[in-house]
């Protein structure tokens, strides 16, 4: 590595967010140092540690290539990474970037700065340590978790990432005063971060890098059921939204027929569905504007909304027509669950990436008001 990289190299800043570490820490930090001899300092986020930790963040400290920054107590990876990103934004604005490092010791000196150098070549760009999980030697568990992760974030969010929970990335500097905005305080932080970049037009580039798994994962504080549940967040909601509007469509259904069914006897049906159909409509659209995708646009989107419902239904029932017409299938209710629940994803994806698509600003105007 020539003098001139090196030097380049010593404006990108480490941050490594730190849960009860064990000896690898210690030992991933002296890699590093006698591998890239940063001189620019490392930002070890200590969150919420547990005593047996203590005496490891306690010879860091002697070190003096180390800032420690300390959670009283655990508050998520997510957290942490704000907290480095805060103080570097104060302590370090001169910097080019920020490069994220797992502590846990899947990440290799040779990769970290295989990525950092990278960045140097696009500063405009965040790079993405990229691992493979088709080997047959990464843990079951983490191969099928991330695979699966890695097909529902991309089909969801229009996204063409191979590894979506990589820890290992470099952030361009202009990147962290709007991280700090990004929602979640844990492992969800770094999938939004993902959405981040792409609502704003900022590029990202993977790199290749070696998969490690130490102690088979034994070391990960990744939460399968909890964590999972976090990172699909906006897909629970938006099944939850629809359950509720379902319910509504009942329950005003059922209570206008209660109602107008001696005053409008020939027309009630009309009436009660043509209403109850409307309410939950408007229902499901505030619902999904406030708390499913939470739009924040002055701008109203209820007209794509309407759209979309009007194209949802028209292709509903000419496609259940059309299968029970021109095919040997006749039992219409059963077609019907089927289509409507292929239509019922599509319709996320659609009211994701077009009715409620948060507004684009490009990374030129994001590195402008720092």
């Amino acid at each position: 590595m020539n003098t001139d990289i090196k030097s380049q190299l010593n404006d990108i800043v480490i941050v490594i967010p730190s849960l009860n570490p064990n000896k690898q820490l210690l030992e991933l930090i002296r890699n590093i140092r006698n591998t890239i001899c940063l001189s620019s300092p490392i930002i070890v986020v200590d969150d919420g540690s547990n005593k047996e930790s203590e005496k490891y963040f306690a010879q860091l400290k002697e070190e003096k290539c180390c800032q420690i920054l300390t959670h009283s107590k655990n508050k998520g990876k997510g957290k942490a990474l704000k907290t480095a990103f805060q103080c570097i934004l104060k302590q370090h604005p001169s910097s080019k970037a920020v490069i994220t490092v797992d502590g846990d010791g899947q990440h290799t000196p040779a990769d970290i700065t295989k990525c950092m150098t990278a960045f140097l070549d696009d500063t405009d760009t965040v790079i993405l340590g990229s691992r493979n999980f088709e080997n047959e030697s990464i843990p079951l568990r983490s191969r099928i978790g991330n695979i699966f992760t890695r097909n529902v974030i991309n089909n969801m969010n229009n996204l063409n990432l191979t590894d979506t929970q990589t820890g290992l990335r470099v952030l361009p500097l202009f990147t962290l005063e709007g991280l700090l905005e990004v929602q979640g305080d844990r492992y969800e932080y770094e999938m939004n971060m993902l959405l981040y970049f792409k609502d704003n037009a900022i590029p990202m580039k993977e790199v290749p890098i070696k998969t490690v798994y130490i102690e088979n994962n034994e070391s990960s504080h990744f939460n399968p059921l909890l964590d999972s549940v976090k990172i699909y967040s906006v897909f629970i909601r938006y099944c939850t939204s629809a359950v509720a509007s379902f319910l509504a469509d009942i329950l005003t259904f059922s209570l206008l027929v209660f109602i107008l069914e001696n005053h409008f006897p020939s027309y009630y049906i009309i009436i009660s569905t043509v209403i109850a159909r409307i309410t939950s409509g408007l229902f499901n659209y505030l619902s999904n504007k406030h708390l499913v995708f939470r739009e924040k646009r002055t701008s109203s989107s209820i007209h794509r909304y309407v759209m979309l419902f009007f194209i949802q239904m028209i292709a509903s029932a000419t496609i259940v027509q059309a299968i029970v017409t021109f095919t040997v299938y006749d039992t219409a209710w059963l077609i019907k669950i089927l289509i409507d629940t292929i239509i019922f994803f599509i319709g996320f994806y659609a009211q994701k990436n077009w009715v409620f698509k948060k507004a684009s600003s490009p990374a030129q105007n994001i590195t402008e008001k720092l």
